[in-house]
This record gives structure tokens, C-alpha cells and sequence, in this order.
């Protein structure tokens, strides 16, 4: 995205004397400034790390407060983090993202020789949690180099302690640990726009109920079953291959793909379509969260990743909609990266951008690195 767009939409969103007080923390972190001029520059800010320069002990807390680094595998914690997110994190007037514990389950388990990190800020005295951050270490592709990162992921602060200026000593405590284990990179995404974004993606949406209405139109000789653990090694062989026609993409291996894409129950639904010959060729997968939507209960669910070769993106896409809808879900919600935008449009999907009540567009960060500004349909990279 050319850098005169994102700063259009810095002025949007804050005047001047504002971005300076609130980027305060920022300009002293390992992360491009606006003041700085667009670059075509790719690799970490800080190239080298010595010894002396990682902190070995937590960043010091209140006498009160202390960091935790918890077991998701233990079910009481499980049902702390459960209550403390579904309390707390992200919401707007119109409407608040649940997430239950299968669904949590599935994204703070430890992958195979892939460890996470979920880190608990608490008050010692009660033992209450009042901030959580989690993150987990992926393998990237940026412009060509291969890095590994901490993608950091669901901060959240307890509303009542919001104004104690706990999100920057989190952000800093997980750039530590993640430098003590020798990762010196981070991604993150966040809807509030901080420095700087090397990409942006707005949301498309279809409220499913309104497919009544419409007439798409499917070839219903083309069945998809759910993915099962024998299509492991081909998902995994055609997910990379697809990657590979992004700017920016994840890498996979079998057991994040048997971890991220074997379905669960209300968590994650995969869908395969096979040849004649049982050869796998095409691959559908989104994930649901619950939504409370004008105080009515739904079932969403956002678009996952993808392949297709022997049908278009659009049939794709038309196929991954209604089996969302045969599965339950009252909306079907996408990003404007990867080859969705198109045939979002043309099925006559909702854009939030356009919309009155918009919630923002969601932004790509990275700590110690840096790349040139990537429009959404190079990304392919879906940080949850």
C-alpha cells in the first residue's frame, strides 16, 4: 500500500499532537516510525543481539502484580483464561466476540516441538488475573527470506485497569522472552493503528440468512467431506504450494497443519474434494467464534485458508458459504487478502469499511523488522 494511503488514514483516525503522546512508548521500541520515509529496506532493525543486551530478569511489576506463565492443559486454568477473555477483551457497541473453550483450547496448546507462551499478568494477593498475552513462534516467508516469529496474540488488559499503562510493560515483557530464547522478531495484528503497519486489511461480510434471497448457483455434482488426519501430507503439500504466490506468507509443516486444520467442533471446519483417483485437489477451511450481535446470540465464522485447482476462487468461495451455512453459521466474514476480495464483491458480500458502524480495518505489525508496505492481496497470513 503506497505510504501516502496509510497516512490518509493516520489523519483519520488522530490529529498530530495526539499520534505524538500516544506513540510515546512506541518510538522507543525496534519498530518503523511514521516519521520515517517509506522503505524498499527488508530485514531486522537490529541485526545483532548480544548478551548484555536482552534483560534476563521479568520487567519489574507493582509489589502487588506478578507475571505467571500458566498450563492451558490444566483445565482450571483453561476455565480462568475462558471468563477473563469472554469479560474483557475485544468489544464494541453493536456487538462482542465469544470464544469458548474448545476454541481457545485450539489456539493456546502447544504445537510439537513448538512451544507456547501463555503469560498471565495477575494480583498476587487473589491470585485475579488483570492482563494475559499469549504467543506463539512461526515460521514466515517476507519478500523471499525465511524468518522465525513470535506472533503475539490476544493481549488483553481487565477493564478496570486499563488506564495503569500495562499493554506497553506486556509488549515489552514479550519482546523479552522472545529474545532470550534467541526469536527476535514478532508479528501482530490490532485494529488501533500504532507504528507502523506494513499492511491493512478490511472485512467482507455475508449475513448467511440472505442467501435465501439470492442465487448462487453451485455445480451440486462437486461434494466436499471434512478433512481427516490421512490428508495431512497433501494439505500440507498444496497449502505450501499456494503460499508461495504471496509476498508474505506462513509456512507450514504436517503438524501445524494436522493441528490447525483437523476439524473440531464448533472450532475449526476443513473440507477436501477429491478426484476420481481420491487425489485431494481442492481444500476449504474457516473457524467460528460465537458473537452476541444487537444482543441476539450468533454463530460466525472467518475464512481460513484455501486452495483450488479445479475451480475458480469464486466457486471457491461459493462452496465454502454454503457449507458454513449447512454447518450452522449465521455469518460468513473474510479479509481483503490473499484472491478474496474479488469474489467477495461479486457475490455481494458487505464491506465494513463502507459501513457507517465500522470497527475498523485490522493492521500487520512487525517488531525488529522491516519490509516494504504490502497491499492485502500479497499477505497471505491469517493471525488470529
Amino acid at each position: 500500500m503506497e505510504e501516502k494511503k496509510i497516512h490518509k488514514r493516520i489523519h483519520h483516525y488522530y490529529k498530530r499532537n495526539e499520534i505524538e503522546k500516544e506513540y510515546k512508548f512506541w518510538d522507543t521500541q525496534l519498530v518503523p516510525k511514521f516519521r520515517e520515509k517509506s522503505s524498499i529496506e527488508l530485514g531486522p532493525i537490529k541485526k545483532e543481539f548480544q548478551s548484555e543486551d536482552i534483560k534476563k530478569e521479568p520487567y519489574e511489576l507493582h509489589p502487588d502484580m506478578a507475571w505467571v506463565e500458566i498450563d492451558i492443559k490444566k483445565e482450571k486454568e483453561l476455565d480462568r483464561i475462558y471468563e477473563f477473555l469472554n469479560i474483557n477483551y475485544y468489544e464494541i457497541e453493536e456487538y462482542k466476540e465469544m470464544y469458548n473453550k474448545e476454541f481457545l483450547r485450539w489456539q493456546f496448546t502447544p504445537i510439537k516441538n513448538n512451544k507456547y507462551r501463555n503469560i498471565l499478568l495477575s494480583i498476587q494477593q487473589n491470585n485475579k488475573i488483570i492482563g494475559f498475552f499469549s504467543g506463539l513462534p512461526m515460521k514466515l516467508s517476507v519478500y523471499g527470506e525465511e524468518l522465525m516469529a513470535y506472533n503475539i496474540s490476544f493481549l488483553c488488559i481487565d477493564k478496570k485497569y486499563r488506564n495503569k499503562n500495562l499493554a506497553t510493560i506486556m509488549f515489552k515483557e514479550m519482546f523479552r522472552r522472545t529474545y532470550v530464547e534467541k526469536i527476535y522478531q514478532n508479528i501482530f495484528v490490532s485494529k488501533r493503528l500504532i507504528p507502523k503497519p506494513f499492511s491493512e486489511s478490511i472485512y467482507y461480510y455475508k449475513i448467511l440468512a440472505d442467501m435465501e434471497k439470492e442465487d448462487i448457483k453451485i455445480d451440486n455434482k462437486i461434494k466436499f467431506r471434512p478433512m481427516e488426519k490421512k490428508d495431512i501430507k497433501s494439505v500440507t503439500k498444496f497449502i505450501s504450494q499456494k503460499q508461495k504466490e504471496f509476498k508474505i506468507h506462513s509456512i507450514f509443516n504436517e503438524d501445524e497443519i494436522e493441528h490447525w486444520f483437523i476439524p473440531i467442533k464448533n472450532v475449526i471446519y476443513s473440507f477436501v474434494k477429491e478426484d476420481d483417483n481420491k487425489n485431494i485437489t481442492d481444500f476449504i477451511s474457516f473457524y467460528k467464534i460465537d458473537a452476541i450481535f444487537d444482543d441476539e446470540e450468533e454463530n460466525w465464522c472467518y475464512i481460513y485458508f484455501n486452495f483450488a485447482t479445479t475451480m475458480t476462487s469464486l466457486e471457491l468461495l461459493k462452496h465454502s458459504i454454503i457449507l458454513a451455512k449447512e454447518n450452522g453459521m449465521d455469518a460468513f466474514i473474510c479479509n481483503n487478502i490473499m484472491d478474496y476480495e474479488d469474489s467477495c464483491r461479486k457475490l455481494n458480500f458487505h464491506c465494513n469499511y463502507e459501513d457507517s458502524n465500522s470497527y475498523g480495518s485490522l493492521k500487520y505489525y512487525f517488531n525488529n523488522f522491516i519490509c516494504p508496505e504490502t497491499e492485502g492481496k500479497d499477505l497471505s497470513l491469517i493471525l488470529i
